[in-house]
């Protein structure tokens, strides 16, 4: 057989050993009920560059949508509305001050609670900004709507579904369902104030969002994104390139994502996304994907892919199925697809998340372009002789993680294993099966820091040694996620001073 094709050389994005941590700004901690891109997002920044800390892993930056999460948003372009700070508003004088307090050290993101609270407050700032022509912001406004593509069907979007209390797009009447030119401009233009605030209020988290990471990234702090592979059906992109999704007249999903039977469900993962039309985003150059990752890497310097896989091939389900074992495998894009994104990405600022059920095609497909992948320290003992995720075998091109945001934390995963799985990884990362959680915790982490791979991430409550209440996400569960704070005393300065001796320590 002949070699595997490989890509063209290209520089390296991790040129040198770096060590990350997961934090999602949602978690951060501030005076509002929801982490923030404010102040305490400043602090946190602060934070990493005492701790020596070079990366700073993010979810989606979309807004959450169903059952609260990033990764099923109403919009792949839009930022996430709640992380807008509404003290930074009140600084640009347009608020008034706003009533602000800490939360309980326990305290978790009370997303239902958000629109009655804080949309409000985000849409009067809007309106304030629109009634000042002289505003400092003002130019700077009306730039991100002549640059954004995207900013007017999503505003327009967001505006109906506000006036049908978030009825979903194919229950709409059926000239907006199907998007009909009267019925759009009928609509444009009853609704045009609110959807000129719409777009006010997602140029706040613009904004915010790009003046932070300018922060960050003159620390020497990179900002690594997520971009969920599906997007979610009652999103305004499935509404305004319909045709790139495979629906049936009405708008519904022939057939829908998810992933069969694996380490987090025995019924597999329904997650009820639309599956793309690949070979009609074929003929156009996948143009929607191509902007959908320029915008994505706008925000963000480099760009994990999420579900990788499915890339190569994906879990296909019956739009009507109530699980997912009813799927099968169907022939994703493949190299195709990569030598678009090369063409308009010569750097190719991505990582794959290379997890799940995988086999050679997708090693194959990741390798050929040059793609870091992931390796997760908790998916080290399963019994198999060939495990993947034990950091003796690492690669280089790859990143090391004691967990990700769907994985327990280190600290709850330990509580649940069985006496010979403990004593199966305590003998292999040389600690005592009865030693402290703290211990454990801390051996798994300087074991991601010490392997092989370029780069190491470490959620920040193994960090700080949380139990399982600190999960971020249980895809076995739904709803009741995303909903994590960090404590008010985090971040603290012995805690970075740990971590910078550890990096220290392993260069």
């Amino acid at each position: 057989m002949p070699p595997t094709a490989t890509a063209p050389p290209r520089p390296s994005l991790f040129p040198r050993r770096e060590l990350g941590v997961l934090l999602h700004p949602t978690s951060l901690c501030n005076r509002e009920d929801v982490g923030t891109l404010g102040h305490g997002a400043y602090a946190f920044v602060d934070w990493l560059e005492r701790a020596g800390v070079s990366l700073w892993q993010i979810l989606p930056l979309t807004p959450n949508g169903l059952h609260d999460s990033p990764y099923f948003s109403s919009s792949a372009f839009a930022g996430n509305p709640w992380l807008v700070d509404l003290e930074l508003l009140c600084e640009a004088g347009l608020l008034p001050e706003p009533a602000l307090h800490p939360g309980p050290r326990d305290a978790r993101v009370p997303f239902a609670q958000l629109t009655q609270s804080k949309l409000p407050r985000l849409l009067a700032a809007a309106e304030a900004l629109l009634a000042q022509p002289r505003h400092p912001w003002r130019d700077a406004f009306e730039a991100f709507r002549e640059r954004e593509a995207w900013l007017a069907h999503t505003a327009h979007f967001f505006a109906l579904g506000q006036l049908r209390q978030d009825a979903p797009w194919w229950s709409w009447e059926p000239g907006l369902r199907r998007r009909d030119p009267g019925a759009l401009k009928k609509s444009r233009s009853l609704l045009a104030h609110s959807i000129e605030a719409w777009e006010a209020l997602l140029f706040f988290f613009d904004r915010q969002w790009r003046e932070l990471k300018r922060y960050a990234n003159g620390k020497g702090i990179r900002v690594l994104g997520d971009l969920p592979i599906y997007v979610h059906h009652d999103s305004a992109d499935v509404w305004r390139y319909r045709e790139q999704f495979r629906l049936d007249r009405g708008g519904r999903m022939r057939v829908q994502s998810g992933v069969p039977p694996d380490y987090f469900s025995a019924s597999g993962q329904l997650w009820g996304n639309p599956i793309y039309d690949w070979r009609r985003m074929a003929r156009d150059g996948y143009s929607w994907w191509i902007a959908r990752l320029r915008r994505c890497v706008d925000l963000n310097d480099i760009v994990r892919i999420d579900h990788f896989r499915a890339l190569s091939a994906y879990w296909e389900v019956p739009g009507g199925a109530t699980d997912a074992r009813s799927g099968r495998w169907v022939p994703g894009p493949g190299q195709p697809f990569f030598d678009a994104l090369a063409a308009s990405f010569p750097e190719m600022p991505f990582v794959a998340e290379d997890l799940g059920t995988l086999d050679g095609a997708v090693h194959e497909l990741r390798e050929r372009n040059g793609l870091f992948g992931m390796r997760i320290l908790q998916f080290g003992f399963d019994g198999l002789p060939d495990n993947a995720h034990r950091p003796d075998v690492f690669p280089e091109e790859s990143l090391a993680y004691t967990g990700t945001h769907d994985n327990d934390t280190l600290s709850g995963w330990w509580e649940k294993l069985g006496p010979e799985t403990r004593g199966e990884v305590a003998r292999y990362y040389q600690f005592r099966p009865g030693a402290a959680v703290g211990t454990v915790v801390w051996s798994l982490i300087e074991a991601a820091v010490a392997c092989r791979s370029r780069v190491a991430v470490v959620p920040m409550q193994d960090l700080l040694v949380l139990d399982g209440r600190a999960r971020m996400n249980d895809p076995a569960r739904l709803p009741g996620n995303w909903g994590w704070r960090l404590p008010p005393d985090g971040l603290s300065d012995d805690l970075a001073r740990s971590v910078r001796r550890l990096r220290e320590r392993y260069r």
